[in-house]
C-alpha cells in the first residue's frame, strides 16, 4: 500500500505514473539488449548466408552464378572512309547490340588456411540472335586496319633504332635486309578494312599477320646471333634489346593468323580472394592477382596496389559515404565507386554506386591518378593500357568518351555521351553487400597515328578511334530476389524493433517525468494553509478601544 506525504493512500494517477516509469525503463532496457544482440545476430546471418567454403549456402552459386549475365557489344562503323584516307576526321555510327550469354564458371578452386581461395574464371560467349540487331557474322562494318596499325606502331621505334645504330656494321646486314620484307608485307594491306561485326570483336584472319610474325621472329634470331660478334658493349646491348622487342612482337601473332581484341573461352588470370572466414568485411576482396599483391605496370606503389573485389560482392553494411574499390582486369588496375542514389529492384531497395567523373583523370584534378600515365599522359578521359597489352596502341574509356576531354569528341564525330546509357552502374543491397543489378560499360579505342616507314598508306588524322564498347550486365532472378527478401525480413524486424523499443521507452519516460513534475508543481501551488487564531490575554483586551 502506497501512502502520500500526508499519509493518504496513493491516488490512481500517482500509481499510474509509477507504472509508466517502470514500464519505460523496461522497454528501454529491452531495446538496449536488442541493440547489443542485433549486431551479433546480423553478423551471424550474413556469415551463414555469404561465407564461401565447399558446402556453404553460397558455394554452388559462387562456383557458377544462377543469374544470367549478358555481354552486349556495340561496334562503330566508319561511314566516311574516303575522307579518312585524305586525313579528315572520321565519322562513326553505332551498330548494335550484339548480345551474348556469358558463361563464367570458376575453376581450379583451392582454399587456403589464411581465409582465402584461389581461382580462375574462363568466360565463354554465346550469341543471342533474338536479343541482337542481327547475326554478328552477317553485319558488315568499316574501320581502320587496326591489326596493321598495332604491328606498325610496335615496329616503328624498333626500325628507328636499327636505322640509327646498325648501318655500317657488316654483321648486322642480314638483319637490315629483313626490314624491307616486313614493310612490303605491311604495305600490302589496306588502310581501311570492311569486316563483319564478329571479326571486329572476336578476331580478324589474314595470312599477312602470320608472315609479319615470322619475319619478326627471324629478325630477332638474326640479331641475337649478330650480337655475339659486336665488341662494343653499348651497341651489343641495344641489339639484344631490339631482338627482345621483336621476339615479343612475334609472340603477339598467333599461329593461326587471327588478331583478336576479345577472347572467347579464356580467363583473365588467377585471382585469390577472401572467403569471409576470418573477417566478413574482407569477403570477396582481392588478396592476390596473378599471385602478386602488386601490379608491375604503373608508376607508383598506390597505383600498383591490388585493391577491391571483382564487383559482384562487397563488404556488408554499406554506407553512402563508402568508397568501394573494384579490380577491373580489362583496365589492368583497380578503380573506385561512389554513391549515386537509391533504386528499387524487385521489391528490394538498393544503393547505386558508379565510377566518379574523374575515373580517367590524368592527374590534373586527382593527383594520385597521374601514376597511371604510362608511358605518357593523355588528355583526361581515357586509360592507356598499352603497357599491359604488349605495347599495342589501345586505349580504354567510358562509352562515347563520357566525361572525356573535348579533344576526343573534336577528332571523331558521331559520339553522343549520356549517363544513363554509357555510365557503369552497380546496384547493391546494403545489408549484405550483394550486387543485384549491374552494368559494366567500357569502350575500346585504337590510337591512330601516321606510320613514317609506310610510304604507301596510313597518312591519317591522329585521333583515338572507337572500335566498340561492351556492356556486361546482370540482374537478380525473381526466385533469388524472393529468397533474399525472406532473409532480410527478420533482420529488418529486429533492426527497426530495437529502435522502436528504445524510442517508445525513452518517450514514455520523458512524458511521465514531465507529467509528474507538472503535477507536483500544481499541487504545491494549490496547498491550503489555515490561519491560526491569535491568542491575546484578557487583561490586554480591556484596554483595546471598541470600534463603532
Amino acid at each position: 500500500m502506497t501512502l502520500s506525504r500526508r499519509g493518504e493512500l496513493c491516488t490512481g494517477r500517482c500509481c499510474g505514473a509509477t507504472c509508466l516509469i517502470v514500464s519505460s525503463i523496461i522497454l528501454f532496457c529491452v531495446g538496449l539488449i536488442l541493440v547489443v544482440g542485433f549486431s551479433a545476430f546480423i553478423k551471424y546471418e550474413i556469415k551463414k548466408t555469404l561465407e564461401v567454403y565447399n558446402g556453404s549456402a553460397s558455394y554452388d552459386t559462387w562456383i557458377e552464378p544462377t543469374e544470367p549475365v549478358y555481354m552486349s557489344y556495340f561496334v562503330f562503323n566508319v561511314t566516311n572512309t574516303e575522307d579518312v584516307l585524305k586525313g579528315k576526321r572520321p565519322n562513326v555510327e553505332q551498330v548494335g547490340p550484339f548480345q551474348y550469354l556469358e558463361v563464367r564458371p570458376r575453376q581450379d578452386v583451392t582454399f587456403f588456411d589464411n581465409g582465402t581461395v584461389k581461382w580462375i574464371q574462363p568466360k565463354s560467349y554465346i550469341l543471342q540472335p533474338e536479343l541482337s540487331v542481327g547475326i554478328d557474322h552477317e553485319v558488315k562494318v568499316c574501320t581502320i586496319n587496326f591489326p596493321i596499325m598495332f604491328f606498325a606502331t610496335l615496329l616503328e621505334p624498333i626500325f628507328d633504332k636499327i636505322n640509327h645504330y646498325f648501318p655500317g656494321h657488316i654483321s648486322l646486314l642480314p638483319a637490315i635486309l629483313e626490314i624491307p620484307k616486313i614493310i612490303a608485307a605491311l604495305n600490302h594491306e589496306e588502310t581501311i578494312i570492311c569486316i563483319s561485326a564478329h571479326e571486329l570483336v572476336w578476331g580478324v584472319h589474314d595470312p599477312v599477320f602470320y608472315r609479319i610474325g615470322r619475319f619478326a621472329s627471324g629478325l630477332a634470331t638474326t640479331l641475337e646471333k649478330a650480337a655475339h660478334d659486336i665488341k662494343a658493349a653499348l651497341l651489343r646491348n641495344i641489339v639484344l634489346d631490339v631482338a627482345k622487342d621483336l621476339a615479343s612482337i612475334a609472340g603477339l601473332v598467333p599461329p593461326h593468323g587471327i588478331v583478336s581484341l576479345q577472347a572467347n573461352g579464356s580467363d583473365d588470370g588467377t585471382w585469390a580472394t577472401y572467403t569471409g572466414e576470418t573477417d566478413m568485411n574482407l569477403i570477396n576482396s582481392l588478396d592476390l592477382f596473378q599471385n602478386s599483391k602488386f601490379l608491375p605496370w604503373w608508376n607508383t606503389t598506390t597505383c600498383n596496389m591490388v585493391n577491391g573485389t571483382d564487383g559482384t560482392q562487397y563488404h556488408p553494411n554499406i554506407k553512402d559515404s563508402d568508397l568501394l574499390f573494384t579490380f577491373v582486369s580489362e583496365l589492368c588496375r583497380s578503380i573506385y565507386l561512389v554513391y549515386n542514389g537509391t533504386v528499387e529492384v524487385k521489391g528490394i531497395t538498393l544503393k547505386r554506386f558508379t565510377p566518379p567523373p574523374e575515373l580517367f583523370d590524368n592527374g590534373t584534378n586527382v593527383a594520385f591518378l597521374k601514376g597511371f600515365c604510362v608511358p605518357r599522359c593523355w588528355p583526361s578521359g581515357t586509360a592507356d593500357i598499352s603497357v599491359c597489352k604488349g605495347g599495342l596502341p589501345v586505349m580504354m574509356s567510358s562509352p562515347h568518351f563520357l566525361y572525356g576531354d573535348p579533344v576526343y569528341l573534336d577528332n571523331v564525330t558521331g559520339m553522343n555521351p549520356n549517363f544513363e546509357e554509357h555510365a557503369t552502374l552497380v546496384d547493391l543491397e546494403p545489408t549484405t553487400g550483394l550486387m543485384l543489378q549491374g552494368n559494366k560499360r567500357l569502350q575500346l579505342n585504337v590510337r591512330v597515328s601516321n606510320i613514317s616507314f609506310l610510304p604507301g598508306g596510313f597518312r591519317l588524322r591522329e585521333c583515338f578511334l572507337p572500335l566498340f564498347y561492351a556492356n556486361e550486365s546482370g540482374i537478380v532472378s525473381d526466385s533469388d530476389a524472393a529468397k533474399l527478401r525472406n532473409t532480410l525480413l527478420p533482420m529488418a524486424i529486429v533492426k527497426y524493433g530495437q529502435w522502436s523499443l528504445l524510442a517508445v521507452g525513452a518517450l514514455v519516460f520523458v512524458i511521465t517525468v514531465v507529467y509528474i513534475v507538472r503535477r507536483y508543481r500544481k499541487e504545491n501551488e494549490n496547498v491550503y494553509i489555515p490561519l491560526q487564531p491569535i491568542m491575546v490575554p484578557e487583561d490586554r483586551l480591556e484596554n483595546v478601544p471598541l470600534i463603532n
